[in-house]
């Protein structure tokens, strides 16, 4: 399974949106405002699932380029450690200001942190806040390898490629299969791993690991057969975006009694999603077909923005003096100031660092034939020395002493080398 030889530019510019919309998403947990609520009711029909399939598109392309142990140890260093120091660092502070936005201005963080809070406190109190996407990309990540060897057997069979082949058979196939999967997962999810985990601190991540399953694995299966699946897929699906969209509207609405319920909302949702996820393909395909400097740095803070967003929302909301009546005027300052702080921290203070690219970025050199053999005592010839390439997005890290706007890539692959009360306020 060789890595293609093309681009996928207009996945990493998605990829970043998901990512930086999450910072409009958490801002609405400022407040009650019926124009922010509708951005995170929004983000919570479409957003993560498309960001884990991206996730699994972009897992299967790393087995075929590092293999499966290589890829395996990366993910779960590039992942784990910017989810180890930004919970440790950031999260604690965060949930302690949503607290005291929320509920009592007046609990000091030790006391904070020694439990000296009133009694069912309001707002997002849960350890992971923002991270717990962090925490489902690792089990994704350990269990990559045989999925791919599994799907890899699966796809070539010919009774898949009889219903996989032209538009219409390709994407009813692909919402069959996804419908199949949701289904599957969320009543393994009810009926075994819920008793175990509910009331833990595990409760919430695992339920959400379960839910985009289905879709990280969809991922994984463009990728393994792009060349016929892909073409078909990243097309428009206006049909099918106006039935489900009618049917999330009547169930809604309560005019169809049967779509009202949760499993007929979870179907329309489902058909919804990947309909949706088709156009946008389509779209940013149509229209990023080449690098752009812009949207790799995008792509290369993204991460960045997305670890740090949440402690400053609720930073910058203190410090300007607002309350939890906020509205849209002062949820989209406080998105915007957000957006400065964390891309100044980014430009000014991750990429000029190693270590915070490791750290907060999770990106780490790959050690290639020619390092280890140096390292053994043996010098290599000019003709095989050669940069070694960033994991994450698959380009040559720079030098120490030169910062680019491409370097310092997020942990989360990228694709131009061939993600709460919606994303929730959970995510």
């Amino acid at each position: 399974m060789p890595a293609p030889a093309e681009h996928y530019h207009h996945m990493d510019a998605l990829r970043a949106s998901f990512m930086l919309l999450g910072v409009f998403v958490h801002a609405s947990s400022l407040g009650h405002d019926p124009i922010f609520n509708g951005i995170a009711h929004a983000s919570a029909l479409f957003r993560m699932e498309d960001f884990f399939l991206i996730s699994g598109f972009l897992s299967a392309m790393l087995v075929g380029k590092y293999g499966p142990g290589r890829t395996v140890r990366r993910r779960l260093a590039s992942v784990g450690i910017p989810l180890l120091c930004a919970g440790l660092l950031l999260n604690p502070a965060a949930i302690w200001l949503s607290y005291n936005f929320h509920n009592d201005p007046d609990v000091s963080f030790l006391d904070y942190l020694h439990g000296r809070t009133i009694a069912d406190p309001v707002g997002e109190l849960r350890w992971h806040l923002h991270l717990w996407f962090l925490v489902v990309l690792l089990p994704y990540a350990l269990i990559t390898p045989a999925a791919v060897s599994i799907l890899t057997r699966l796809a070539p069979h010919s009774l898949f490629r009889r219903a996989t082949t032209g538009r219409l058979r390709t994407m009813t196939s692909i919402t069959l299969l996804t419908l199949s999967g949701v289904v599957v997962v969320r009543g393994t999810h009810k009926a075994l791993l819920d008793p175990v985990f509910a009331g833990t601190l595990l409760d919430y991540p695992v339920e959400q690991t379960m839910e985009y399953l289905p879709f990280f694995l969809l991922g994984m299966l463009l990728y393994l057969e792009r060349d016929r699946l892909l073409p078909s897929f990243q097309r428009p699906a206006p049909v099918l975006l106006a039935v489900s969209a009618s049917g999330l509207l009547a169930g809604s609405r309560g005019w169809v009694g049967v779509l009202a319920t949760n499993n007929g909302r979870l179907l329309c949702e489902t058909v919804f999603t990947i309909a949706l996820t088709a156009t946008l393909f389509a779209l940013a395909g149509r229209f990023i077909t080449r690098p752009r400097p812009v949207v790799r740095y995008l792509a290369d803070a993204s991460y960045t923005v997305y670890l740090f967003h949440y402690f400053w929302i609720y930073a910058i909301a203190t410090l300007l003096g607002f309350d939890s009546g906020a509205r849209w005027p002062q949820m989209l300052l406080v998105a915007f100031l957000t957006f400065g702080v964390t891309f100044a921290i980014h430009h000014f203070v991750i990429l000029r660092s190693r270590v915070l690219r490791g750290v907060f970025n999770g990106k780490f050199p790959i050690r290639t034939h020619s390092s280890q053999r140096a390292a053994d005592g043996h010098q290599p010839s000019a003709a095989t020395v050669a940069p070694a390439p960033s994991y994450i997005v698959g380009t040559p890290t720079p030098p120490p002493h030169r910062v680019t706007a491409g370097s310092g890539g997020p942990a989360l692959p990228t694709v131009t080398d061939a993600p709460t009360m919606p994303l929730r306020i959970d995510i």
